[in-house]
């Protein structure tokens, strides 16, 4: 049977067996239903002991190399834990594991309904509310920023696929989902990443790592040649709340394929911002790098009009100004490079300090690629306040490392966000 049509059909029996050990108080008897699958991200995963008086008593890591499939039978509050799947299979079998977005039943929606309707606060900030279709896929959302704090009601708070929201039901957030700061805290959760604007041309810069001092990590994606998993990778980076900086080639971006992400990144301007990574993706210090590229080091006037064709596209599709960033193809640039970049606009050189090599899949030979827990594990272990991340958005295992590495980063308190919003 098709996975949608199976939740369908145990979904009144999920809420009806679980509504009761979702979101209480700890101490309450753990509830037992139906095997379930529990989807476990790719990544580090931490499983916990637990007494029959509900205190853990130990902890076990295990990382996954790509997303599992595990199973569970019972759910229960764990107090410093919260909502936790008691697993019966893999690697951490017989232990608790935390419900959240890196462990959870899809499809799954858990309740705690409020009568009267319960206030829901509003501080400062833009927020992301979004609506679901019958099989709790993202369907749509809304943006907007509210100057000073404010306040609406809700009829529940809930987790969707592992993440907190209320269901709004007065005022401009009127049937959509609100994401709040945890599953048992009632308090809505504004963006903490930002895009806009740019800082000024000014002088030239080389930057493999943004200045420090505002705990955020700059997640940089390039965009050229693959695209196979990039409208999946711009949805889960929107479902998440993450900023981020694209880097396209004008090439990519006049492709079907290639304007129609950019115009999904156009919708969400609150999130997205570009750069630019020239027309062809051609060698520009040594020469090479395909059929439009030069064999020898490309001339002044050839890296202008790499940048400035590119440019143009990126314009006209997204309505957004590339420069002053941009990406040298295959990270090729020396003082001569970035010079003729410069005349042409491109004062702010994008290199990075973390390389998660996403761009090479695991049967590459003699080498291989990362799997996705390797990209996420390098990314939350490496990153540090200002760092660069590059990835790309036809990477072979990115979109199945994003939410370990999402989760684990803001769990050490690290912000990733914008090239913007670390320079500012």
């Amino acid at each position: 049977m098709h996975r949608a049509a199976t939740f369908r059909r145990f979904l009144p029996l999920l809420v009806a067996t679980l509504i009761a050990a979702t979101l209480v108080p700890a101490g309450v008897a753990p509830v037992r239903a139906a095997t379930l699958p529990v989807r476990l991200e790719a990544g580090r995963q931490v499983g916990y002991q637990v007494s029959a008086a509900g205190v853990v008593v130990a902890t076990k890591a295990v990382t996954f190399s790509s997303p599992v499939s595990a199973t569970t039978t019972e759910r229960r509050w764990i107090n410093g834990v919260g909502s936790a799947f008691r697993l019966t299979s893999t690697a951490l079998r017989g232990l608790y594991i935390r419900e959240s977005m890196v462990a959870y039943v899809r499809g799954l929606i858990t309740t705690k309904r409020f009568s009267p309707a319960a206030t829901l606060p509003f501080p400062a900030g833009t927020y992301l509310g979004y609506t679901f279709d019958a099989d709790w896929h993202l369907a749509r959302t809304k943006t907007a920023t509210l100057a000073i704090p404010s306040q609406e009601l809700a009829a529940r708070r809930v987790l969707i696929n592992g993440r907190p929201y209320a269901e709004v039901t007065t005022g401009p957030w009127t049937g959509y989902w609100v994401p709040i700061a945890s599953p048992t805290t009632l308090r809505a959760s504004p963006l903490a990443c930002s895009v806009g604007p740019k800082v000024p041309a000014g002088s030239q810069q080389l930057f493999t790592r943004l200045p420090a001092g505002q705990r955020r990590v700059a997640l940089t994606f390039d965009l050229g040649g693959r695209t196979a998993p990039a409208m999946n990778i711009l949805r889960r980076l929107v479902i998440d709340r993450v900023c981020a900086t694209i880097f396209p080639t004008g090439a990519t971006a006049r492709t079907a394929t290639g304007a129609q992400l950019l115009r999904y990144v156009k919708s969400y301007p609150e999130l997205f911002e570009v750069g630019n990574h020239t027309e062809h993706h051609c060698n520009l210090r040594d020469g090479g790098g395909g059929a439009a590229c030069p064999s020898t080091r490309p001339s002044v006037a050839f890296v202008k009009g790499e940048l400035l064709a590119a440019e143009s596209i990126i314009r006209s599709v997204t309505s957004s100004e590339p420069a002053p960033y941009w990406r040298p193809p295959y990270g090729a640039q020396d003082a001569g490079v970035r010079s003729a970049a410069a005349a042409a606009g491109y004062t702010k050189t994008l290199m990075w300090d973390i390389d998660t090599i996403d761009w090479r899949p695991v049967s590459a030979t003699p080498t291989p690629g990362p799997t996705a827990g390797q990209i996420a594990s390098k990314v939350a272990t490496r990153a540090v306040d200002g760092s660069v991340v590059l990835m790309h958005l036809g990477g072979y295992n990115t979109f199945q490392a994003l939410p370990s590495m999402i989760s684990r980063l803001r769990a050490v308190g690290l912000t990733p966000t914008t090239v913007s919003d670390v320079l500012r």
